[in-house]
């Protein structure tokens, strides 16, 4: 079949650089039919991630990166920290790249997600950590109160056999997106407030706070990308933001000044809500749309452990 050049999925692998090795990426669609996000479900090469994001509307607008030159393990909206000694965000040109690999993929029946299992595997093949990860898509609204949505949850537990995991990072390792390069030096960003916000190095800021957004225009298109960390997430965000060279937002820890220690029988649950608004959301939709998340998705093990620092 021949797909039109104006196709969602032909505009993605224009803009989604995937390793030749790859298989395509799998389409993730809403019930009611949108194309939401593509999905990379194998490594590639060192990881899973959602490789593409969609603004909703007539024309959707492709929002992220995958692989750019300046940083080639920056891929999409990713999900990556570090494991005892190994670095599971890095993947080239270090001694301690780690490797999350899939071991069981379950997809919803509708085609709006799936349930992901994985192991992530130290440089020597070492079992440290698993991964139940569930994605799903969905969009509400039309016209201008159209927003594609996407939800993440990761459940974190020693891999058997292991007593702890030490869960390390830099200020930036979490849940991650890359934006394309036509944000470079034009995005903004708003969060759900300011307080206690940290310069990190340059215009790199941590922002504590329950949600943080970017908003940019593109050709003509202002499009909003709103995160939402869930209150009952075992650790709390801190808001990772850069606009200059490239533009990025994660939804970062403070592992880089707080590690964790995972024990046998432990686990983290992480949950994380995002929203795609094709206009220039202001903090007060912002703040509603956050709220509205948070009330009506409910994490899966709001007991999980151990408690926040």
């Amino acid at each position: 079949m021949k797909l039109p050049l104006c196709c969602p999925l032909v505009i993605a692998l224009m803009v989604v650089n995937v390793a030749a090795e790859a298989p395509p990426p799998v389409v993730l669609r809403a019930e009611n039919g949108p194309i939401i996000a593509l999905w990379q479900k194998d490594a590639n090469p060192n990881k899973p991630y959602i490789s593409q994001l969609y603004s909703p509307g007539d024309k959707p607008v492709p929002l992220i990166e995958d692989s750019p030159p300046d940083h080639f393990h920056h891929h999409g909206l990713m999900f990556a920290i570090g494991v005892d000694d190994t670095d599971f965000w890095a993947e080239k040109d270090i001694k301690n790249a780690g490797r999350q690999e899939s071991v069981e993929v379950k997809p919803a029946p509708a085609g709006n997600g799936f349930n992901q299992t994985l192991r992530w595997l130290a440089t020597d093949g070492t079992k440290l950590l698993d991964e139940t990860r569930r994605v799903r898509v969905r969009a509400t609204g039309k016209g201008a109160e159209a927003v594609n949505w996407l939800d993440w949850e990761s459940v974190l537990a020693p891999a058997a056999g292991r007593t702890s995991v030490r869960l390390f990072g830099s200020h930036y390792f979490g849940l991650g997106m890359r934006f394309l390069p036509a944000w470079a030096n034009k995005g903004e960003f708003l969060f759900s407030n300011t307080a206690g916000q940290t310069v990190v190095r340059g215009d790199e800021k941590l922002t504590p706070g329950a949600w943080a957004a970017a908003r940019c225009e593109i050709d003509g298109h202002p499009v909003t990308v709103l995160m939402i960390d869930h209150p009952a997430n075992s650790r709390a965000v801190k808001w990772f933001t850069m606009g200059t060279p490239f533009c990025y937002l994660s939804a970062a820890m403070g592992l880089e000044s707080a590690p964790a220690q995972l024990k046998a029988g432990e686990h983290w649950t992480l949950r994380y809500g995002l929203a795609i608004i094709s206009g220039p959301a202001d903090t007060a939709r912002l703040s509603k749309l956050a709220g509205e998340w948070t009330n009506t998705n409910q994490i899966s093990d709001e007991k999980s452990n151990p408690t926040k620092p």
